[in-house]
């Protein structure tokens, strides 16, 4: 078996050596390690390839979008798509620690659960590492529902709510290297999406990272958006009826192909929206 790390940096030279380290130190090694830069001026790459040696491999970020989760999309996908021969891909932040057995029992999950994508926990720690309160998955809450509901209500929930965090989570790359993700989305979002509409994605509740808090953070934490239980992540980009449209188009058209291509009529355009509100 296969095992690579995909993870993306931008001005990441304060916390790199920390997490790469983590990385490094796990009781399953990773066999291949990305990192996908995103138009770093400072020492990140050099950091990368000093610390990780012949198991780097620094790349530039292709992407020139302007929106902020379309580039953080794009070059997670970038990232992917250069791992789409390993058998998993563990996908990790810049900022973020990994706990020592984070990939052994991820592995596990992805395998033993016949799954695309499994999201795990991490514990909330401020800039210094200590602890602050609660997790992501007190933050991003998935209502009881989730664990003993149908496929479609399993839909239904992830529809409406965040559902995964891409630093705590491990792909199948070969599940969803080849399907783009439509802009202004975020990749842990729509894959998350696409592996709940194929009914595999796993919730772990078991912590395998330290999930760090910056105050200069863009995208990750969004308490007051997530605890409304509505789809104004989502919402938020969407300013007209026909952005709406296309948007929810968007989401059949991702969601409904499966690898054979076919489509899945139940997923009709009035019956997302219906779950988005």
């Amino acid at each position: 078996m296969t095992i690579a790390a995909v993870i993306v940096t931008h001005q990441s030279e304060q916390w790199l050596p920390t997490t790469l380290t983590s990385v490094l130190n796990q009781t399953t090694p990773v066999d291949q390690i990305v990192i996908v830069d995103d138009s770093s001026t400072d020492h990140s790459r050099q950091i990368a390839l000093d610390i990780l040696g012949p198991k780097a491999h620094v790349v530039p970020a292709r992407t020139t979008s302007p929106h902020l989760s379309t580039r953080i999309a794009a070059n997670f996908q970038q990232g992917l798509r250069l791992c789409r021969d390993a058998d998993a891909v563990i996908l990790g932040d810049h900022d973020d620690v990994w706990h020592p057995h984070r990939v052994e029992h991820q592995i596990e999950l992805l395998y033993t659960n016949d799954v695309d994508m499994v999201a795990s926990d991490g514990v909330l720690v401020d800039e210094q590492g200590s602890p602050v309160s609660g997790t992501l998955r007190s933050v991003f809450r998935v209502p009881q529902e989730w664990w003993q509901g149908s496929p479609r209500m399993r839909m239904r929930i992830a529809l409406r709510r965040s559902i995964a965090t891409g630093g705590a989570s491990a792909v199948r790359p070969r599940a969803f290297s080849d399907r783009d993700i439509p802009e202004r989305w975020l990749h842990d979002r729509w894959w998350s999406l696409v592996a709940t509409a194929r009914e595999r994605m796993m919730l772990d509740v078991a912590a395998v990272i330290d999930y760090r808090v910056l105050r200069s953070q863009q995208v990750g934490l969004d308490r007051a958006l997530q605890a409304s239980g509505t789809a104004r992540r989502m919402g938020r980009a969407v300013t007209s009826i026909p952005t709406t449209y296309r948007r929810l188009s968007e989401l059949r058209s991702g969601l409904a192909r499966d690898a054979t291509g076919q489509t899945a009529p139940e997923l009709h355009l009035g019956s997302l929206l219906r779950n988005l509100r």
